[in-house]
């Protein structure tokens, strides 16, 4: 009797995918087949999260579960080598040097994220610093870094920015969020600049595609585009920064033809005005990309924003094909603008796709609702777009958070 013909091997890791959820069904998965275990172990061991924080009580200090964390690591050999994302939380801001885990024996890393809740490193002499660069230097095939809530003096931001440049030249992502300089240097950034000397062009990394920069000091921009070659990035988002520090990203790539993908908020302080030259060449530059996300509080900021895209793209032929608009508040019964400035912009793009999403959590919609006159339903919120709606190119999407979903997830 002829043997029957065996599932191939995808079918089997398509439907382990499936069950990456569930720990215990994947360890179960492992244990029934040896030819299952490597796509099991992969989901198993995949995303490793490591706190440190100030014990509780009938915990253990801190020293003795960094000691224990890194045993583990040292001692299983199937964690080590599966491992590819690494959450490092660090909210003890005592000793905290000690009781950051070594990164010896975690050497295949794809996604690094540090997460430091205002954690101060004080020079490029930091022992904290050393020891966060040390999972860079061990994993050179990094793709993915994140850097949060850190206060850094200006030289050891240059040094963790050079060590990912130099090491990792792979690096395909990078986020920094809430990143400023000691309060008690007075013009950090500045003084930095004054000093610094040029960065080794030989060492510049050139495989970087997704950058986004959120709630940042406005020396951080000028150094990234030192140390990084910003021509190729594909994804940029500027979110809660200062406009000057938006113009001087937007300005350095110009030229950027790969840059496909572009969220920019523009702040709530920000004035825009229909008559400041000064903000032509970045309306400009918004035309020339494919696909724009604004970022806006209300729907009375947007007509002023969208006539200058209109005026921009009367320069020349716009590349935008894509526009969505994220609103910080809902918009009231006398919001009519929006709808004859998208109509002026469709006049010279009539192909262009738009697209409105809002960025309110739940809570807060019943407040605004009986705010009088406020509207939130998507149906009230359709009807302030009769010329939209006539041309059925209006459509209610989410932002499309790409910076999110890159971020590693936490492993229990």
């Amino acid at each position: 009797m002829p043997s029957s013909t065996p599932f191939p091997a995808e079918i089997y890791d398509s439907i382990i995918d499936e069950l990456a959820s569930s720990k215990d069904t994947l360890s179960a998965c492992s244990l029934v087949h040896s030819s299952w275990a490597p796509r099991s172990r992969t989901h198993m061991f995949r995303n490793i999260a490591f706190k440190v924080e100030a014990p509780e009580r009938n915990h253990p200090p801190l020293d003795s579960r960094t000691t224990a964390f890194q045993q583990h690591v040292a001692s299983n050999r199937t964690v080590a080598s599966y491992a590819r994302s690494l959450v490092l939380t660090l909210t003890d801001k005592e000793n905290i040097a000690t009781q950051i885990p070594q990164a010896s024996h975690l050497h295949n890393l794809l996604s690094l994220t540090l997460k430091c809740s205002h954690l101060t490193i004080h020079s490029a002499n930091d022992s904290v610093l050393t020891r966060l660069l040390s999972f860079i230097r061990h994993n050179s095939h990094l793709e993915h870094i994140s850097l949060q809530s850190v206060i850094i003096d200006p030289s050891g931001f240059e040094v963790f920015l050079a060590c990912i440049a130099i090491r990792t030249r792979e690096i395909q992502s990078l986020y920094l969020h809430d990143i400023w300089a000691p309060d008690w240097i007075n013009d950090a950034w500045g003084r930095w600049r004054a000093r610094r000397t040029e960065f080794n062009t030989n060492y510049r990394s050139r495989s970087l595609a997704r950058l986004c920069i959120s709630y940042c000091e406005d020396g951080v921009i000028p150094a990234l585009i030192r140390t990084f070659d910003v021509y190729r990035l594909e994804k940029l988002a500027l979110l809660s920064l200062g406009w000057d520090s938006c113009t001087t990203m937007l300005s350095a790539t110009l030229q950027a033809e790969s840059l496909a993908h572009l969220t920019i908020e523009i702040s709530e302080n920000r004035q825009i005005s229909s008559h400041d030259t000064r903000e032509d060449h970045v309306f400009y530059r918004l035309t020339s990309i494919p696909t724009l996300q604004l970022m806006l509080r209300k729907f009375q900021d947007a007509p002023t924003v969208l006539h200058k895209l209109y005026r921009s793209a009367l320069q020349r032929p716009p590349r935008l094909q894509k526009l969505h608009l994220q609103f910080r508040r809902y918009p009231s019964g006398f919001d009519t603008n929006l709808d004859r400035a998208l109509n002026e912009l469709f006049s010279l793009m009539p192909f262009l796709r738009v697209s409105i999403g809002f960025d309110i959590q739940e809570g807060s919609i019943r407040s605004t609702c009986s705010a009088g006159g406020i509207i939130s339903s998507p149906g009230e919120i359709s009807a302030l777009f009769p010329l939209m709606n006539q041309r059925g190119s209006l459509r209610f999407r989410s932002l499309d958070s790409w910076w999110t979903s890159a971020e590693s997830r936490k492993s229990d």
